[in-house]
């Protein structure tokens, strides 16, 4: 017995994908600067030097997708730690990027994120086991925004020993390099096991910032993933309707990808259209809506069509603390879209007010819906075997379950979800323990940083030393990091 979710038809993926591939022929998109416009012209691309607008041939767009390969690995420091996105595998998790502030748990208020808070939440998230994937997820405030970029990539390659994804990277590609050989020990070895992903976000409507494009190119060259995040906000920079949204996404997707093809032919990249809705009552951007879960499945089973992994903000909400609307928002969403097959969801674990805010707890939280979504998609056997009819023959009419060896034995192999944080006591029971799902996610918490300071980071002294002098990280800032 195992969850099926289908959303669209064959009839309707088809559809989509032509009209996508229409807009790229008649509009096209911008890459104003790229050193992919004398190559895409040199395919059969239609290129205006002047205004960097390249309208794409169907066909040329069509085998660009189908370089990109359907298997991507994203590498931890080991192999224990690593996630591969394929047809088959699981849901991933990961947290989502730079947010701007933290809602600190310790005072109640909502602050300017800061190096420190970095550290504490890479570090976390680290641990938490249902995270499975590592993205910048905030940014460090307190640092000079020249320096910051490299700062934030130094804390979490030194803090993380799951897979990273850097979500704002640095404005140029060479130090990235040097990263690689760094924490992989040579260009081939981090070929082998890329150790980081790119994230490269188009700018809603067909719109890619051509140097952008490049540094990515760069870096996939080397082996890095590039997971390409469209967006478009349905009424503000797509139109109103899901279906408008999601052929725009769609094309700007299939854009960048032709792109990144021209330069890094075989590169290995993930379908992100992170669409969201303009709320017209607040003139805010919404990603917990309905319709932005509509549009998310619609492109994770495109994408699946294409050939190529998915990442969408499957675990997002737009609640601004802890409470009910962020359960229930995280909860509907995160198992829509993991139920329709999605590689990553983002969004994310840890992530409140549409992904600009960070609440260190809410992690944990996150963490029990990753493990409730995840048992409610598993597999579940329904042999003979599996049903136990011998021991209800047994046990008979008016018997007891509770005495057999084989519910305990069950039980302790993990035959039912066991929760860290809801609870099931007796309503008395619960009164007298007076604590709520915020105080019992903020004790695991500290369970987890004592874990971690139990282990220590996952690189060596050499490579800390290494990495800060690439990074500009300064004695301070180390100070700052314990280092």
């Amino acid at each position: 017995m195992r969850a099926h979710m289908t959303w669209l038809s064959e009839a309707e993926k088809r559809s989509f994908v032509e009209e996508a591939l229409g807009i790229l022929e008649r509009v096209g998109v911008e890459l104003k600067g790229s050193a992919a416009l004398p190559v895409l012209a040199d395919l059969g691309a239609e290129v205006d030097p002047a205004t960097g607008v390249v309208r794409l041939p169907a066909d040329l767009v069509l085998r660009s997708v189908e370089a990109c390969p359907r298997r991507v690995l994203f590498a931890g420091s080991t192999p224990e730690s690593d996630v591969v996105l394929d047809e088959g595998e699981p849901a991933h998790f990961c947290s989502s990027g730079c947010a701007a502030f933290i809602l600190d748990h310790t005072t109640g208020v909502r602050r300017p994120s800061t190096l420190a808070d970095l550290q504490a939440a890479t570090i976390l998230l680290d641990e938490v086991p249902e995270v499975d994937v590592m993205w910048t997820t905030i940014t460090a405030g307190d640092v000079p925004v020249e320096v910051r970029e490299l700062v934030v990539c130094y804390v979490v390659l030194t803090e993380a020993r799951k897979h990273v994804t850097l979500v704002d990277s640095p404005s140029h590609a060479e130090p990235l390099l040097r990263i690689m050989d760094v924490v992989a020990g040579d260009a081939e070895a981090f070929r082998a096991r890329p150790r980081f992903s790119t994230l490269l976000t188009a700018a809603s409507p067909l719109r890619i910032d051509g140097p952008l494009l490049d540094f990515h190119a760069a870096t996939a060259r080397r082996g890095a993933p590039v997971e390409v995040y469209t967006v478009p906000m349905a009424g503000a920079t797509s139109p109103v309707t899901p279906a408008g949204t999601i052929v725009q996404g769609l094309a700007e997707f299939l854009g960048v990808a032709t792109a990144l093809q021209a330069l890094a032919p075989g590169a290995p990249l993930v379908m992100g259209v992170s669409g969201s809705i303009m709320d017209m009552h607040s003139a805010g951007v919404s990603y917990a809506a309905p319709e932005c879960a509509l549009m998310n499945v619609a492109c994770v089973e495109i994408a699946h069509h294409l050939g190529v992994p998915a990442a969408v903000p499957g675990l997002a909400t737009d609640a601004k603390s802890a409470g009910l609307q962020a359960g229930y928002e995280k909860a509907l969403k995160g198992l829509a879209t993991a139920g329709v097959g999605a590689d990553v969801l983002s969004g994310g674990v840890g992530m409140l007010d549409s992904v600009n805010t960070l609440y260190l707890p809410q992690i944990v939280l996150d963490g029990e819906v990753v493990g409730m979504i995840r048992r409610m998609l598993g597999e579940v056997a329904t042999t003979r075997d599996e049903m136990l009819v011998d021991m209800i023959d047994r046990v008979g009419i008016g018997g007891d379950f509770l005495k057999e060896k084989e519910t305990s034995r069950r039980l302790r192999a993990g035959e039912h979800f066991t929760p860290a944080i809801s609870s099931r006591q007796a309503y008395d029971q619960w009164v007298a323990d007076g604590r709520d799902e915020v105080v019992r996610a903020e004790e695991r918490m500290e369970g987890f940083f004592a874990r971690r300071a139990e282990r220590g980071r996952p690189v060596s002294v050499d490579q800390l030393e290494e990495l800060a002098s690439i990074c500009g990280v300064t004695a301070e800032m180390r100070r700052v990091l314990g280092d």
